[in-house]
């Protein structure tokens, strides 16, 4: 009879004890980690690459692998790097149970170098879309944020603040408030590999959050001083005899 009524008891204590446990886990991860932000690329309907060898190139692409997100992600495993721009969606949340507001967001370059200039390669728009965005002119030292957005159907990105963002803005965040952000690199003369720092104030204590996508970094490559060696067009809008080819105003 004891053994019945103990044997649930200690049940019901360790149980108490792992929940009691699993709060206090989740209130100190809160407390050393409030913000939480991932990256990830966004691959355009209509992109451009640079190649670092034309060999990078593929002979024959199979045809699983022709339309325009997987034969991006097929050139970028080959070495390929975003020409002039890339484009990432940055997800942040506040964990936390009090606001959070993002002061800054700053850009970390790595492994600068000059622009690939072995090949051009495009896939051509079909169209293009308005999207408010921040970014980023890589080709400087220190990067920071300007607002912009695309311009109508020409797709073209231009500023809309006079300064960079962050000069007269700021980000607050709710507690449990989540936001996506809309991030553009964009390299004029250089090539570089890149990710976001984002700066947070929190309850007067500041703090530094790394925000890199799941490859490690962004990639993005400038004009090449002397041109590219070689242009190429994936001509899509060619059905099964869809192939790399000089674009119509090479030819």
């Amino acid at each position: 009879m004891v053994e019945n009524i103990i044997a649930p008891l200690i049940a019901s204590l360790a149980t108490a004890a792992l929940i009691g446990i699993s709060i206090v886990a989740r209130r100190w991860m809160k407390r050393r980690s409030p913000l939480t932000g991932t990256g990830e690329v966004l691959i355009p309907k209509a992109w451009e690459l640079a190649l670092p060898t034309a060999e990078a190139l593929p002979s024959d692409v199979p045809e699983a692998e022709r339309a325009y997100v997987p034969l991006y992600r097929l050139l970028r495993q080959r070495g390929a790097a975003d020409f002039r721009m890339t484009t990432a969606k940055i997800l942040v949340e506040n964990r936390s149970e009090q606001p959070l507001t993002i002061i800054n967001i700053t850009v970390q370059r790595e492994q600068v170098g000059d622009p690939f200039s072995a090949a051009w390669v495009r896939y051509p728009p079909a169209g293009a879309a308005e999207a408010l965005v921040l970014n980023f002119p890589l080709d400087e030292d220190h990067p920071e944020a300007w607002s912009a957005a695309y311009e109508g159907a020409t797709g073209n990105l231009v500023r809309t603040g006079d300064r960079p963002y962050f000069e007269d803005h700021v980000i607050t965040l709710s507690p449990g408030e989540s936001q996506s952000l809309l991030i553009t690199g964009r390299a004029e003369s250089v090539r570089c590999s890149w990710w976001l720092k984002i700066e947070t104030s929190q309850a007067g204590r500041h703090k530094v959050v790394p925000v890199k996508p799941e490859g490690g970094a962004f990639l993005t490559s400038g004009t090449p001083a002397s041109g590219f060696s070689h242009r190429w067009e994936w001509r899509w809008y060619d059905g099964n005899a869809a192939r790399f080819a000089p674009p119509p105003e090479y030819e």
